[in-house]
């Protein structure tokens, strides 16, 4: 809203990251950080800085090569000890001593407290939004980026054995990655409400769960979603696949492992999008083979200005990756080797993914291969999934190619291609068994079709014509139906109070013995309106209840 959309994207080729050139300041190249250890009178952490510098550089150092495919690379610096006054506020007291004894040409600062727990903290720094370079240049302390993290982070210890991955967490933030989670509100046990933002197993800027194990981290940090990749550089844009609409199949691969590697479905709102990626196990990617599969995550590159009430896109670490669907403490978001899922989450005022099929048809060396299915304007539709079984079936493709259109009226034309489709017709008879559709794209349906037995033409007793580009009404749909799948019972018949002149009454008793309809004007449902004519949508709910 009044913020030009060129400056926000400028430098991302693909337009799908807010700010890039700011995001990309430091996780592209080799990146300076100066360490310290902050102690005090008493401290009992007993940590040995020379230590810690050569554990983070053997092992934080090696995780960002190998998964940013060698584009990123930390290198930790050993600077000097620092004396606190007292351990009353020693993450205040070290970022401030950090600041007042920095080293020069550091690019950041990574301050270690001298004691025997295991959190952090970190920020990037302001943002520079679409400069590359900022006012107050490029290190530290003018660029205010750093992060603290406890002795607990640099050494092996107990159960939770996590100094790689809170280390590697905190400077994840300081290259401008969010933490990923659900958004579900919990409350505590005093009913205030709060939302844990380390609720996503999968990701080390989140949890980073084994699963049923005690506690959140563990030792060696599993990877993270491509779209932060992408957003650090580390992944080509030709790696990216956008997906519109309609039936897609393609090979999602895992990091390190070439091929694509995102797919985005755009929601309708610039700043926001669904993202899909690949996680297998492997040596970059340790996640539990229980984790493998197609993990699902929404972008929020936004935010309300309180102050004026105005959408303004944010970037970095200051937008929000959430599970998708919402998927607290749990792997509701990947989907597997032999599962599906339908990617129609309502985010506030903002329906994602438009109604998106997604099934995981198999896993090979190269990746998942992925099934897409779906339609850019099916999501507000009652029958959304009868509309994607239609479209998995095979019956029907789409009025275009990302389209479905469900408020269109069917032809007969079309209504023999449904059907044709459906129940696998191939005996044309010869074709050619009809005068007035000669050139008609849905010609040889209409044999095949016709052949079968389901239909004799429109113009009795000749039928020499089928009339294709009429509409087709609900009656006539419960005739065709009703051959097709030689339906007898009509369960005593005079099942609605609006079809007694109708030539097909008893079609239509038939079609709702058979539980294919209920009637037209639910709850009641005691009229079928027989001479209306039937949606694309109304035959995707019909098909389905036909043959599914």
């Amino acid at each position: 809203e009044g913020v030009n959309a060129f400056t926000e994207f400028s430098g991302d080729p693909l337009q799908i990251i807010v700010w890039p050139n700011d995001t990309r300041r430091y996780s592209v190249g080799t990146d300076k950080i100066g360490v310290y250890l902050c102690t005090w009178p008493g401290a009992l952490g007993g940590i040995n800085l020379t230590d810690a510098v050569s554990t983070l550089n053997a092992e934080v150092t090696d995780f960002y090569f190998e998964i940013s495919g060698g584009a990123y690379l930390p290198s930790f610096i050993k600077r000097t000890t620092l004396m606190l006054d007292d351990g009353v506020s020693p993450w205040a007291d070290c970022e401030q001593a950090m600041k007042d004894n920095a080293a020069t040409g550091d690019n950041a600062a990574l301050g270690i407290l001298d004691n025997d727990s295991n959190a952090g903290l970190a920020t990037p720094g302001p943002s520079c939004l679409n400069s590359q370079t900022c006012s107050w240049g490029t290190t530290f302390p003018d660029n205010q980026r750093w992060a603290i993290i406890e002795g607990e982070s640099v050494k092996s210890f107990g159960v939770y054995d996590a100094h790689i991955t809170t280390a590697a967490h905190e400077v994840g933030h300081t290259i401008n990655f969010p933490h990923s989670y659900s958004g579900v509100v919990l409350y505590d046990f005093q009913g205030q409400p709060y939302v844990d933002e380390y609720d996503n197993p999968i990701d080390y800027m989140s949890g980073n769960m084994p699963g049923g194990l005690l506690g959140r981290r563990v030792e060696y940090p599993y990877s993270t979603l491509a779209f932060n990749r992408y957003r650090a550089g580390w992944v080509d844009e030709s790696d990216v696949v956008f997906y519109a609409g309609g039936v897609t199949e393609l090979t999602l691969a895992p990091v390190g492992v070439d091929g694509v590697q995102m797919v985005v479905l755009p929601t309708g709102y610039q700043y926001s999008l669904v993202t899909l990626d690949a996680r297998a196990n492997s040596s970059l990617d340790p996640v539990p083979s229980n984790f493998a599969g197609i993990s699902a995550h929404y972008i929020e590159q936004w935010w309300r200005n309180p102050d004026t009430d105005v959408v303004e896109p944010v970037g970095g670490a200051l937008s929000r990756v959430y599970t998708y669907p919402p998927s607290p403490d749990s792997l509701d978001h990947v989907t597997r080797v032999g599962e599906q899922a339908t990617l129609d989450v309502d985010q506030g005022e903002e329906l994602l993914a438009q109604g998106t099929l997604l099934k995981v048809l198999g896993e090979t060396a190269d990746g998942f291969q992925i099934k897409l299915i779906g339609f850019d304007d099916v999501a507000d539709s009652v029958f959304l999934g009868n509309i994607l079984w239609l479209a998995e079936s095979g019956i029907t493709k789409g009025c275009t190619d990302t389209s479905f259109c469900p408020d269109e009226y069917v032809t007969r034309g079309q209504m023999a291609a449904f059907l044709t489709r459906a129940l696998g017709y191939t005996d044309d008879g010869g074709g050619d068994l009809f005068t007035d559709d000669d050139g008609n794209i849905f010609e040889p349906s209409i044999d095949r079709l016709a052949t079968a037995g389901v239909t004799k033409g429109c113009n009795p007793p000749i039928n020499d014509n089928y009339c294709p580009n009429d509409f087709v009404t609900r009656e006539q749909m419960a005739a065709f139906l009703v051959r097709a799948l030689g339906l007898t019972d009509d369960g005593g018949g005079n099942n609605f109070i609006d079809d007694n002149n109708s030539i097909f009454e008893t079609q239509i008793a038939i079609l709702a013995e058979a539980g294919i309809t209920k009637g037209c004007n639910p709850p009641e449902n005691t009229q079928f309106c027989p001479y209306d004519r039937v949606t694309r949508e109304q035959m995707a709910a019909f098909l389905e209840r036909a043959l599914g």
